[in-house]
């Protein structure tokens, strides 16, 4: 399923405005930039509910997604923005999607926009308004640099799983890094022909020195457990977290990209806390990172479990990061796959995609393998399908199936 990238620049203009152009599609791209209102206070509260500092009600939380997502749907899509993404729908194949790059400037770039709605409009079948949850549109960010094509061919790709423990003096991991581990690389046997997965636990190593063992490319680098910033420097936990004094052993964004280049790594994702903050991501993309998966801010273990699971398993058949993620995201909305309360966590993870290539690895032209990307491509379709049928939608923007409670994060 071959995706057109739409590209949206965006910048801040002074303290309450923004300009937003866009710089290339299949309907053109605008002359001028439009300025648009940027109210960082009219944000704050929909902003808050990531942070995971206090208990918001589920009936709050679903009024602030709403809010939220309007109010970020008409900072980078005023009407003319608009009309160019319809245009652009209308003049490729129906069976073909829009990438809508998302270029922004560091100020901008920590908003979720995963989140943003825009009006009814034709063209879209997006439920709730919610660009990201359209089948046809895949939202990532960055825009797509030269020299990062589609990588070597390989019989299996590497994918190594670091997981740093948060543990109290009762033993209990409260990142839940072993259980993660183990379920992710069960959900992965069927892929076992193309991934050769390994897993390490912050107790047996810490992630420099793993990462600086292996003696082979790791073209998949998964970190589970904590991401934070200080003085302006994004760093993860490398090591067991005392839960007590909190001291860690801390790796710096700054010292992890060059290892991951160094390792041939062609995407990295992180399912931890913080981890889709500028102060860490920017770095690891300006060491040179094909692709970057990370959270907004605080995340479920069970969030990022269901869709790592279906981005890992479609990567691994040689589907597009377009395919896989429109995938991954829907397939948070399935009923059955997670608990009420976590589902409106469906946008929490953040892509960004610097190579032009969208099959990141990609498989050889043999009836056992299209037989393999027809299934996932049909079950892709019944997601979509079933999502569709399922989310109680749109009532004044509002997705009344999504909730929120208190379940374990990686917080």
């Amino acid at each position: 399923m071959p995706f057109h990238d739409f590209e949206i620049r965006a910048w801040v203009v002074g303290r309450t405005q923004a300009a937003v152009v866009v710089h290339s599609s299949p309907a053109g791209a605008m002359q001028r930039p439009e300025t648009v209102s940027l109210d960082r206070n009219r944000l704050s509260p929909f902003l808050d509910i990531f942070a995971g500092s206090s208990k918001i009600e589920t009936e709050v939380i679903v009024g602030l997604v709403a809010a939220g997502g309007r109010e970020l749907g008409s900072i980078l899509f005023p009407e003319q923005v608009i009309g160019m993404l319809i245009r652009s729908l209308e003049r490729i194949d129906p069976e073909c999607g829009l990438r809508v790059r998302l270029c922004l400037d560091s100020e901008l770039s920590d908003l979720p926009w995963e989140y943003l709605i825009l009006p009814q409009a034709a063209g879209l079948k997006a439920p709730g308004g919610f660009l990201a949850l359209d089948a046809r549109v895949s939202l990532v960010r960055e825009p797509p640099q030269p020299g990062k094509e589609r990588p070597r061919l390989q019989k299996k790709q590497r994918l190594l799983f670091f997981g740093t423990r948060y543990c109290y003096s009762d033993g209990i991991d409260r990142f839940e890094c072993a259980k993660e581990r183990d379920t992710l690389l069960n959900a992965l046997d069927p892929a076992a022909s193309f991934l050769d997965a390994k897993a390490v636990l912050s107790n047996e190593t810490d992630c420099q020195t793993a990462l600086m063992r292996s003696k082979t490319s790791i073209d998949i680098f998964h970190y589970s457990g904590h991401v934070d910033v200080e003085n302006g420097n994004g760093y993860l936990i490398a090591g067991d977290l005392d839960a007590i004094s909190h001291k860690s052993q801390r790796l710096y964004a700054s010292t992890l990209g060059p290892l991951l280049r160094r390792a041939g790594t062609t995407i990295a994702v992180f399912s931890a806390c913080n981890s889709g903050k500028w102060e860490f991501v920017g770095p690891l993309l300006q060491s040179g990172l094909s692709v970057v998966v990370a959270a907004q801010g605080m995340v479920y273990v069970d969030v990022a479990l269901a869709f790592c699971q279906r981005l890992y398993s479609a990567l691994a058949v040689g589907l597009s990061l377009d395919e896989a993620v429109t995938w991954a995201r829907l397939h948070l909305l399935e009923p059955g796959v997670l608990d009420e309360a976590l589902q409106w966590q469906w946008g929490i993870f953040k892509i960004h995609m610097q190579t032009p290539e969208a099959v990141l690895f990609p498989r050889p032209r043999v009836p056992k393998v299209a037989e393999q990307q027809n299934a996932a491509r049909q079950a892709r379709q019944l997601t979509v399908i079933n999502v569709t049928q399922h989310i109680e939608t749109i009532q004044g923007g509002e997705v009344t199936a999504l909730s929120a409670g208190a379940i374990n994060s990686h917080s």
